[in-house]
Formats: C-alpha cells, structure tokens, sequence
C-alpha cells in the first residue's frame, strides 16, 4: 500500500484556514468591549441616577428644614409681636399706675390741707364757744371703742382696801392716815390703746392713773419713776402726778365719773370727763413695758370707787 501523501498546505491556506478562529477571537472581542462598554455606561447611568435620587433627597430634606425653619421664624416673629404688646401694654398700666399714684398724692395733699383747714376752724370755733376741750361725736367715738374691762385684783390690795366680789368697788376700811393705799388691776397692758371709766362721785380724795410697780400696795405721797397719776385732795385740788413733777389741773366743770384712755405705742395717757366728755389732762412720754391701772380711794372717806367692768361701747 502506498503511503499516505502529506497534504501540502500553502501559507495562504494556512492564513485563511486559520481565519474563522481569528474571526471568532475579534468577535468576542469586540462582544466583550461591547458588553463591558454597555456595564459601564449602565453604571454610569445607574450612578447617575442614584446621585440625582441623593441631590432630590437632599433638596426634599433642605425644603422641609426650610420650611421647618420659616414656621420657626413665623412663629418667633409672632412671639415677639405678643411680647412687643404686653411690653407696650405693660407700659401704658405703668403709665396709668404712675398717673393714678399722683392723682392720689394731689388728693391726699388736698385732704391734708382740708384737714388742717378745718382742724383751725374747729380751733378757732371752740376757742370763740368755750368748749376748747369738748370732744366731738366722732373723736369720742374712735376712744371709747378701745374700751376693756378693768378688775382690781385684791391680792394687791392694801389691808385697809376692800374689793367687792365682782371688782366694780373699791372701798377704804382701814384707820385714817397719811398714806394713799392701793389696788392694781388684773390686766397689764404692753401694747395698744384701753380705755376704762371709774366713778369718783362726791369723793374728795382719791387717785387714779397707771403705774409699772404691781407689788406696791400703797402709793408714795412723792411718786418718782413708773407712775402717772391724777390726784383729788380735799375735794378741790387736783393734780398731775408723774416723775416730771406736780402740775395743777384746772377743772372747768365737777367730773364725777372720769375716763381714763391709754394710747400705749404713742405714749399718751388722757383724762376726760366722761359725762361731759372735756378733755382734762394728757401725760406725754413713753410707758416703758407692762403698765397697771391703779386705784386709790384715799383714806379720809369711806366712799367707794366704782369702776365700770363692762366693755359695751358709749
């Protein structure tokens, strides 16, 4: 048998033998480059489309911080308008108080000078009447409501002194003598205004007043510190008692029941003629702590002091 015969292919058979190789090899090639090329511009594209969704994300979340904001601004400058009309409303009640203020004060300058107007005419009126120590309806009125109830208290009293039950009498029982035996009253006062009444009668001696000494059962015929005393002697003689010295009480009219009205704070204790309601006499000082009504119904007659224990008003 005769050998087979290698084929002789010619470069050019070669060349085209070779060629749909090639052909393929470029083909996907070019498929590649295309489905990259197409992968990349789909990228892009999607990359793209995110960033516009990002920047639209964005300018939404910007719009609501604006919108948010503009609410936040309306809503300052409406405050700020409400502040502006309570300021300015403020101002106009200040301005108003501050009107009103000085309208009070030019009243009140008015009435003060009215007061002291009339205070002159009732002077001057009572001067021309003699009734220059006659105390008016409501004068009387603004003293008498301080009205308290007074009780001598027998154990203070002087041996020769005899109180009644109820503490309206008060009553001399002993020997005759020089002396001016006592009682205090129960009640101390510190503070405030009290008024009391005690009959006298046709008594010609006796003593009336407040005193700071509650254990003394007799009064010296020379008190110095802590009394303040109105003195009858003899039925005709009556004097201020106090450490500053005896003055003479000049008694217009017979006084037989008296009021005695002690104004604690302004230290001031007066006597008035409670029948008549004349002012008499008025001690001017201070009253350093607890003073005590005292009662003395001397010791020459035997006609007793009546106090009035009641507290209605006159």
């Amino acid at each position: 048998m005769a050998p087979l015969r290698q084929l002789e292919v010619s470069p050019e058979a070669g060349v085209f033998a070779a060629l749909p190789a090639f052909v393929t090899l470029v083909i996907v090639i070019l498929f590649y480059s295309c489905c990259k090329g197409s992968s990349k511009s789909k990228n892009q594209r999607v990359r793209k489309e995110n960033e516009t969704l990002l920047d639209q994300n964005e300018k939404q979340d910007l719009q609501k911080k604006n919108e948010t904001l503009e609410i936040e601004k309306q809503t300052a400058q409406a405050e700020k308008q409400d502040l502006q009309k309570k300021n300015e409303t403020l101002e106009i009640e200040k301005q108003t108080a501050q009107a009103e203020k000085q309208d009070l004060q030019k009243k009140n300058d008015t009435l003060e000078i009215e007061k002291q107007t009339a205070q002159a005419d009732l002077k001057e009126l009572r001067q021309k009447t003699n009734t220059v120590g006659y105390v008016f309806d409501r004068e009387w009125k603004l003293i008498t409501e301080h009205r308290v109830k007074v009780t001598p208290d027998p154990d203070t009293a002087s041996p020769s002194l005899t109180v009644s039950e109820d503490g309206s009498l008060v009553r001399f029982t002993g020997k005759r003598s020089e002396e001016w035996p006592s009682v205090v009253g129960r009640e101390g006062f510190t503070s405030g205004r009290c008024y009391w009444e005690v009959e006298v009668g046709e008594k010609g001696y006796w003593v009336l007043g407040v005193s700071t000494h509650p254990h003394e059962k007799s009064i010296p015929a020379k008190p110095e510190e802590g009394y303040w005393l109105v003195r009858l002697v003899k039925g005709k003689t009556c004097t201020a008692v106090s450490q500053s010295g005896d003055q003479i009480v000049q008694l217009e009219k017979i006084c037989k029941v008296w009021g005695v009205y002690l104004d604690h704070e302004g230290g001031r204790l007066s006597f008035y003629n409670a029948g008549t309601r004349f002012h008499i006499y008025t001690f001017e000082g201070s009253f350093p702590g607890q003073v005590y009504p005292i009662f003395s119904p001397g010791s020459y007659d035997k006609g007793p002091l009546i106090i009035n224990v009641t507290v209605n008003n006159v």
